[in-house]
């Protein structure tokens, strides 16, 4: 029986498993990258806790994929899927980005891998993931036609600006710290969570992105009013993800940060300004909005796509 690797490759946790033929993801493990020198590294030390030897490998990255040499956008490591392929004796080895997996993984969730935000249920056509953790993943999966096809973006570095009036001031002072143009991932990520408390309180002790959750959580009314603005935002980014794919059959939110919010994530906050797109109100009102609970879903799409591979070798 042949096993393909799985790997998803964040820029601060690396999650493994494999998958033989058809299967989902076993033997899952995760560590935190810093614990390793790069990818070569963290596949070996994976490989050495495994019973199997994998063949192939599908590899999801947080950065673009495109060429030959391929770059995580928030951590300094690279690779090139050749020299992969000549040190673990992989073939193929096929690299695409986090999000691009998470899209291909979403028509295997059941209902309890996922969890509805506010009364709108799922319904058809295309869908969209979107997520806040280290950086701000973007995909969409479009119906093709007895399948699928994931389009994957870079959208998370779209530019981002404030709306309503209280937003104006705080967007002021995170360009002048920062001394250029305001993108969405710049305020929706677990850095973007500092930085956005820094801008709403900027006489305030700096807090790092899970002591301001933690003490919105504990009802602290300084880092609730942090975190409610950070939901409405992303929300506000999630009506333009929605938009932008058309997605009526909903947006998906995936991400550490996103987790680790928990019951701040108020659904009326969210829907409110996922809603608030004229002239497309009534559009966006029927689209759904879910958070995915899937414990590895970048593992789970890995696996669609390695299933997709051996068909295709089949085939041949």
């Amino acid at each position: 029986m042949s096993y393909t690797l799985l790997a998803d490759i964040g820029g601060s946790t690396s999650r493994f498993a494999y998958a033989g033929s058809g299967g989902g993801p076993e033997r899952v493990v995760s560590f935190a990258s810093d614990t390793v020198g790069g990818l070569d590294a963290a596949i070996a030390r994976y490989l050495d806790e495994i019973d199997v030897r994998p063949d192939a490998a599908v590899l999801a990255v947080a950065g673009p994929v495109g060429d030959d040499e391929i770059a995580l956008t928030n951590r300094a490591w690279s690779f090139r899927p050749s020299e992969l392929t000549q040190r673990f004796d992989f073939s193929p080895v096929v690299a695409l980005n986090d999000f691009e997996a998470l899209a291909w993984a979403l028509p295997r969730f059941g209902a309890a891998d996922v969890l509805r935000i506010g009364p709108v249920l799922a319904g058809e056509g295309v869908k969209a993931v979107l997520g806040p953790g280290t950086g701000l993943g973007v995909a969409g999966l479009i119906p093709a036609g007895n399948g699928w096809q994931v389009i994957p973006s870079e959208g998370g570095h779209a530019s981002f600006g404030p709306v309503a009036a209280d937003e104006v001031p705080v967007f002021a002072r995170i360009i002048a710290e920062t001394g250029g143009p305001v993108s969405a991932e710049m305020l929706l990520s677990g850095p973007g969570l500092v930085r956005l408390h820094r801008a709403l309180h900027p006489d305030a002790p700096p807090l790092t992105s899970p002591a301001i959750v933690h003490k919105a959580q504990a009802g602290d009314a300084a880092a609730r009013a942090t975190t409610d603005l950070f939901v409405r935002l992303l929300g506000r980014f999630a009506g333009d993800v929605a938009l932008m794919f058309k997605a009526t059959g909903g947006v998906y939110l995936s991400g550490g940060v996103v987790a680790g919010l928990g019951p701040l994530l108020d659904p009326a906050i969210f829907r409110a300004a996922f809603e608030a797109h004229p002239p497309y109100q009534r559009l966006v009102a029927a689209m759904p909005t879910s958070l995915i609970t899937c414990r590895e879903p970048g593992l789970v799409g890995c696996a669609v796509v390695a299933d997709q591979l051996l068909r295709e070798a089949r085939a041949a």
